[in-house]
């Protein structure tokens, strides 16, 4: 019998040094109604930034090795600085006017990570020396950076067909 009690204690002793199983860590909060409002809000002082024509203030929603990828032009990577140059260079046409309403904002649940979609309107200097005005869609990748700030690493306007000529 002394034996019997022997393994039960035993037992006992050894099944108490057995950590029970980690609990399942939480899920990190979820922001995305923030993040979509926080991205919506930068759309609107970028948009602004492009119509004041300041280039500087309008490159710096891009981050780092971002890159514009333009319709019949190359693509432009590189830091805000490097899309600055080109963009400042757009802005300088005296005809330059952008406009840009996202229609469609989607957070990963990370939160770490969005795009929008919407549309545009451009309009530039044409060959004929008058306003050419083009109309458009657009897909932006957002990315929120170390310090939280949501940066654009894609941009990707796309033009709409022209329109037939009036008969």
């Amino acid at each position: 019998m002394a034996w019997k009690q022997m393994i039960v204690m035993v037992s006992m002793a050894v099944a108490g040094c057995v950590a029970p199983p980690p609990p399942e860590p939480a899920a990190p909060p979820d922001t995305r109604a923030a993040d979509e409002a926080a991205i919506r809000a930068a759309a609107k002082e970028w948009e602004a930034a492009g119509q004041a024509k300041d280039a500087s203030k309008f490159a710096a929603f891009y981050a780092e090795q971002a890159t514009v990828m333009m319709e019949d032009a190359p693509d432009v990577s590189g830091s805000p600085a490097q899309i600055q140059e080109v963009m400042g260079g757009m802005m300088k046409d005296p005809n330059f006017a952008l406009s840009f309403t996202p229609t469609q904002v989607t957070v990963a649940r990370s939160g770490d990570i969005a795009y929008d979609k919407g549309t545009y309107t451009l309009t530039l200097t044409g060959p004929d020396k008058k306003p050419a005005p083009e109309s458009g869609h657009y897909v932006t990748i957002w990315q929120k950076n170390a310090e939280g700030v949501w940066k654009v690493v894609v941009d990707a306007p796309i033009s709409d067909p022209p329109a037939p000529p009036a008969k």
